[in-house]
């Protein structure tokens, strides 16, 4: 049966394939000579995927409106990628997905033009020769040749260049980093000076640091499986490589011939805030410089990633969790920072864990409200009752415009305490108020102004305004610092944490 089908379909199939006592390993063959896989896959890929120009027309209008700062896209810019304009006078529009390590020797321009092998080429075809006449051996069942494999060693003719093998060990060969990418509108060529576009820019605010720069491209390729083709300009829809990126493109990226009103194909709409906070170190105090400017590098490439400093001292980075993190930290150990470091105990913010009333777990005591957590001192002399609420949404709306009204308030009440102190103390302490410090900015409302707007904002609620009706009097802190919009409450009959003090170094849990 297997004879009849090879000698219809015209295929030729290996002696000892034949002779294989393993039929999975005829079939394999048989199928692999009748319908090769490559073959069937690029067959269905030209048959079936459409044409760039139909892709770009469904797809691009959807990817933009998902970008950072979709409402400020230019109308020429959205109108070109759409309609997959490849004119001169086109915005060009190309995105970098990643970068490519390829070695110096494999560029066009170093390709060896005719005349002798080097000394690595040589030994290389010496190696693929002796390979197939084992393998020639293997099949007839025969002990390899030994003058077979010497009249192969004798055509590999060496050049007068060879150098010696130890050396080749020793001597490391530069590599050249090209960018694998796809271009969307206009054409690209070589000499042009494009912007690039990191994945945190977005065009409602382009000129924000780090301000994009432009970059010249230096060589384009066409990337034909493991070799490079020198190209001296792609149109729209040609996937290819670019060079010239070096130190510009960390991962990814997006390139564009104009800046304002520009898109950013690399950038993430995050919804949220980025939630595990870890601090870093370097095992060795020497590279404290390469980690701090390894985290550097790695927040301009990752959308996700944050860096920041703390009033003591720590190197902490924010992610969006766990998998997130060990990914970053790869990245600074092996790419940005090249150094080992030290991560502390992840910390995640309890506001995860927020969830409606209905839906929290009764408290132990089936009398006590959801929600409800009592405490009680090691004396037994004080029992502390907290009650964590869900704020409502216009109340946490509210709040996070006007984080710039509770901050100078905060500083105003901090000014008077440490007046009053040198008044009755004749020193300055430390107050901590370092922890009522917002990162946002907003219009700065008077006390009173502020009140009133917080007022309005609980009136909106809707069938919860029994609970927050007289709420505003009883509010004692805010904050604290980057956990988000959250009131302390004092539902005591005494008011002991200090009515009215709305500016306290106490906080509440996120949005409670």
């Amino acid at each position: 049966m297997v004879e009849k089908i090879t000698k219809s379909l015209n295929l030729t199939i290996p002696s000892h394939i034949l002779r294989s006592r393993d039929p999975r390993a005829l079939l394999t063959t048989l199928f692999a000579a009748w319908l090769p896989l490559s073959t069937a896959l690029l067959v269905s890929v030209t048959e079936y995927l459409p044409s760039p120009t139909k892709a770009q027309a469904a797809r691009i209008p959807e990817i933009l409106d998902n970008s950072p700062g979709a409402d400020h896209i230019a109308p020429e810019v959205r109108n070109a990628m759409t309609n997959f304009k490849t004119s001169a006078d086109a915005p060009v529009v190309a995105y970098v997905s990643k970068m490519v390590a390829v070695p110096e020797s494999e560029l066009p321009e170093n390709k060896r033009r005719g005349g002798a092998m080097s000394a690595e080429e040589a030994r290389e075809l010496s190696r693929k020769k002796r390979a197939e006449i084992a393998r020639q051996q293997a099949a007839a069942g025969g002990s390899p040749d030994v003058g077979g494999l010497t009249s192969a060693l004798g055509s590999a003719a060496i050049g007068e260049t060879e150098t010696p093998e130890e050396t080749d060990d020793t001597k490391l060969e530069a590599e050249h980093l090209i960018g694998f990418a796809r271009i969307y509108s206009g054409t690209l060529s070589v000499g042009d000076e494009v912007y690039v576009l990191g994945p945190k820019f977005t065009p409602a605010n382009p000129h924000a640091a780090p301000e994009p720069h432009k970059v010249k491209i230096t060589a384009l390729y066409l990337m034909m499986g493991r070799a490079l083709e020198p190209l001296t300009s792609v149109p729209a829809g040609v996937v290819f490589g670019i060079g010239g990126l070096a130190g510009h493109v960390l991962k990814s990226g997006t390139l564009c011939s104009q800046l304002p009103g520009s898109v950013n194909l690399a950038g993430i709409t995050m919804g949220t805030h980025p939630i595990v906070r870890v601090a870093l170190e370097p095992e060795n105090p020497y590279d404290l410089d390469k980690m701090i400017n390894g985290l550097k590098l790695l927040v301009q490439s990752d959308p996700c990633a944050e860096y920041e400093v703390l009033p003591s001292g720590e190197h902490v980075i924010l992610t969006a969790g766990e998998l997130h993190l060990e990914r970053c930290l790869k990245d600074l150990r092996e790419r940005f920072a090249q150094c080992e470091i030290q991560a502390g105990e992840a910390i995640v913010p309890y506001r995860e864990s927020i969830v409606a009333a209905a839906e929290m777990n009764p408290p132990k005591d089936p009398n006590l409200p959801r929600g409800t957590v009592v405490g009680v001192t090691a004396s037994g002399m004080m029992t502390v009752r907290l009650r964590v609420r869900p704020l409502p949404e216009s109340v946490v709306d509210f709040l996070s415009r006007n984080s710039a009204a509770i901050k100078r308030l905060y500083s105003e009440k901090s000014a008077e305490e440490q007046r009053q102190r040198i008044v009755d103390e004749g020193a300055v302490e430390q107050d901590g108020m370092e922890e009522a410090e917002q990162l946002d900015t907003g219009l700065a409302l008077s006390l009173s102004e502020f009140k009133k707007q917080l007022q309005d904002a609980f009136k909106e609620v809707k069938g919860q305004r029994e609970v927050w009706a007289d709420v505003i009097e009883k509010i004692t802190a805010f904050g604290p610092r980057r956990i988000g919009p959250n009131i302390l409450v004092d539902a005591t009959s005494g008011g002991i944490c200090g009515k009215a003090q709305v500016f306290h170094s106490c906080s509440y849990n996120q949005r409670s």
